[in-house]
């Protein structure tokens, strides 16, 4: 299904010509009805922010950052460029995406390997709750990350390559519309993958909970009293929450890099961005670490780690695993923290995306 099957056409005497990078026609008028829900949904954007803003107060000072609210505003600048048009594109997107047959058969095969996974336990005798969380969430990251990146760099070559492109720019679509429906139907496919398998895995690890201990709903851990299966299981529903921040940061970047280069090269740049962004810490500390007795380098070396480290993104502040080994509580706010930095980090890729997208000759 392409974008352009749904959209209306531009009324012109003439058959519509291809757009060059200085022409557009401009978008419909968006219904009074849809600017009402942008109101709804800008209204709770400005309450999360106000919420947030009370629990940030009370926060220590080494806690606190400006940055966490900008990430509020990403969020009320794509409400309120996302029109009609923007989720008809959306809403094509994902379901295109859903008929190519390998993204099915990720996640089936995900599913059947999650379904076994209670059986592997074996491999770590009296800690196999520990062994299944581990092992679960970690395949769900990969191959979840798998899905992001081959598909995020081929959402968009391939109208250019069928000449779709021209049909759809010929619309009253412009190209920042175009950009963002493709994003965010991109987005959307990757919320059902991961919900599917997220949800699927945890009734799994609920059930092998249940088989070992009865009374696993009233009694904790060893390494926490209170974390109680009901605890376990809200820790891993927020893990798979950063995750996907994880997913929308990746998808962000091989979209933008599908524009620029090709596609091997994108989901090399892909990877090598997901784990150099595991390391961010890393790079932070050799670059000119604040604590004692860290490790730094001098000179040029310097200046090009710390272009790395601030060129990357914060792939660290969405992995919680460590906390779910030891049954910790993943505080909401950390939660928050994270998002907000993927969020302008996403925001910053989808406007050089734009740019480029907008210089190129359709």
């Amino acid at each position: 299904m392409n974008a352009s099957s749904s959209l209306p056409s531009a009324s012109a005497p003439n058959a519509p010509k291809p757009l060059g990078p200085s022409s557009s026609l401009g978008s419909l008028s968006i219904p009074p009805a849809w600017r009402a829900v942008q109101i709804a949904l800008l209204f709770l954007v400005g309450l999360g922010a106000f919420f947030y803003f009370r629990l940030w107060n009370a926060l220590p000072a080494t806690e606190k950052s400006v940055t966490d609210f900008l990430g509020f505003a990403v969020l009320a600048g794509v409400v309120v460029g996302t029109t009609p048009t923007v989720a008809t594109i959306a809403k094509s997107t994902l379901f295109e995406a859903l008929r190519r047959r390998w993204v099915i058969g990720f996640v089936v095969f995900s599913m059947i390997v999650i379904a076994f996974s209670g059986s592997m336990t074996f491999v770590q005798l009296g800690e196999e709750q520990r062994f299944l969380q581990d092992f679960g969430t970690g395949f769900i990251i990969a191959m979840t990350i798998l899905i992001a990146i081959f598909l995020g760099v081929t959402l968009i070559p391939p109208d250019v390559e069928r000449r779709t492109i021209f049909t759809v720019l010929s619309k009253p679509v412009n190209r920042l519309e175009y950009i963002l429906g493709k994003y965010l139907g991109f987005c959307l496919t990757l919320l059902l993958c991961l919900f599917v398998l997220s949800a699927f895995f945890i009734a799994v690890y609920m059930v092998f909970a249940l088989r070992q201990n009865p009374n696993a709903w009233a009694t904790g851990t060893a390494s926490n009293e209170a974390a109680t299966l009901g605890f376990q299981l809200a820790n891993l529903a927020k893990a798979f929450v950063l995750h996907y921040g994880q997913l929308v940061v990746l998808g962000a970047m091989s979209l933008l890099l599908s524009l620029i280069v090709s596609p091997i090269t994108a989901i090399t740049f892909c990877f090598l961005a997901y784990f150099g962004g595991q390391m961010s810490s890393y790079w932070g500390e050799i670059a000119g670490g604040a604590e004692e007795g860290a490790r730094t380098v001098q000179g040029p070396m310097q200046t090009v780690v710390k272009a790395v480290y601030y060129a990357l993104p914060r792939m660290d502040h969405f992995d919680v695993r460590q906390q779910l080994v030891t049954d910790t509580l993943v505080q909401p706010f950390m939660m928050w923290k994270a998002w907000s930095s993927g969020l302008l980090y996403v925001g910053f890729l989808l406007i050089i995306a734009y740019l480029v997208f907008s210089d190129r000759e359709f």
